[in-house]
């Protein structure tokens, strides 16, 4: 018979030191998760490892990725951004793009379509450290906008005659309020091929289907660019006096998520990050009976992470998300609905459920509620 010391070893390393957080609704429910992530592959889409989504600089390896299965070897030799509609027209090579002043934003992507009623899961968005010219230089390079009121903006990611390149159009007003830039640096290198070099579009606050990889040209108009991702493809229906109104996916909306759940002594420690909305995260809570009660997060906010940069003054944190901890102690063992809610600094908090009024695939802020079977703890036998 084994004795008291070997049996309390064992017990000990049959403890989990993380449980999993299992989405309510969406695919990995329908599939489960190891389905869910092969079907997201199959459209082209990588979701972020879990825990990466608790840290406020998300690691460029493993960063998820949501494109059309195109990534373009541009050869920087031979590569140029070509600026049209503008008051004084350029064609910039690498080497002009890259001797160009740069700022930094600290940005969350996120996939217009991010932890909808059919993902479940909340994977597709990061948030990363980028680098590059402002777009507002480059209006002044050539002169100033001109004319042009609204921009395309165009990608290398061709497939021959079955698609061409990428496109997307924003305003200007949109684009002057992002405080857009083109990125040549994430998280302080160069970019990789995955992620859009030489030049993407960032375009903080806005979702990510307007972030242009591959970015070659930069097309001044003089209306709003009516491609098929603006016109069909990224677009909600909204309920406006009495009719359902065609409305295309924009502003980030009021979002938090609870990424992961990890041993903390004798409980667990729950972490996620919050963000979105037009006013920085103020505070997050979080639900352990399916929204029944709700508790008080420790939120670290972006101006706190960042306060010793002196380089990244308040602007470049807009929209950026925060990051927060929860220590649970479950009351015992079983299974229970988790859930987290945003708080801005004017007080708006995160929906409980979808906007009845809107109908569509994109911007669903809703409380995105996780599954977690909480183990019988086992104590360590007495003495013999």
């Amino acid at each position: 018979m084994p004795d008291s010391l070997s049996l309390a070893s064992t017990d000990l390393a049959a403890a989990p030191e993380s449980l999993e957080l299992r989405p309510v609704d969406g695919l990995p429910r329908w599939l489960g998760g190891r389905l869910a992530r092969f079907f997201l592959r199959l459209v082209s889409m990588e979701e972020n490892d879990a825990a990466h989504l608790a840290r406020m600089v998300t690691p460029t390896a493993g960063y998820f990725r949501r494109d059309r299965h195109v990534h373009p070897e541009v050869d920087p030799t031979t590569y140029r951004l070509n600026l049209t509609g503008l008051a004084d027209p350029r064609s910039l090579d690498l080497a002009e793009l890259q001797a160009l002043p740069r700022e930094t934003r600290v940005c969350v992507q996120e996939c217009a379509g991010n932890g909808n009623h059919i993902m479940g899961s909340a994977g597709l968005c990061g948030q990363a450290l980028w680098s590059g010219p402002t777009f507002e230089s480059l209006l002044e390079l050539c002169g100033g906008p001109g004319d042009a009121t609204h921009f395309a903006f165009h990608g290398q990611d061709t497939l021959g005659v079955l698609k061409r390149g990428y496109h997307y159009g924003l305003s200007l007003a949109e684009l002057r309020k992002a405080r857009a830039i083109v990125a040549l640096t994430m998280n302080g290198e160069p970019l990789s091929r995955r992620h859009g070099f030489p030049a993407r579009l960032i375009v903080p606050q806005i979702y990510s289907m307007s972030h242009v990889k591959w970015l070659c040209h930069v097309e001044g108009k003089t209306r709003p660019h009516m491609g098929i991702h603006n016109r069909l493809v990224f677009t909600n229906k909204e309920l406006h006096a009495g009719k359902w109104v065609r409305v295309q996916a924009r502003w980030i909306g009021l979002k938090s998520v609870i990424a992961h759940c990890t041993r903390e002594g004798s409980g667990w420690l729950l972490t996620g990050c919050a963000w979105g909305g037009e006013r920085p995260i103020a505070s997050v809570e979080l639900s352990c009976d399916g929204g029944l009660s709700w508790q008080p997060a420790h939120l670290q906010t972006p101006a706190e992470f960042f306060r010793e940069r002196g380089d990244l003054p308040a602007p470049a944190l807009a929209g950026a998300w925060g990051v927060f901890t929860f220590h649970w102690l479950p009351p015992g063992p079983g299974t229970y609905k988790l859930g987290c809610r945003a708080i801005d600094s004017d007080g708006n908090i995160q929906q409980l459920d979808n906007d009845p009024k809107v109908h569509g695939h994109f911007n669903q802020t809703r409380v995105k509620w996780r599954s977690v079977t909480v183990p019988e703890r086992r104590l360590p036998p007495g003495p013999a």
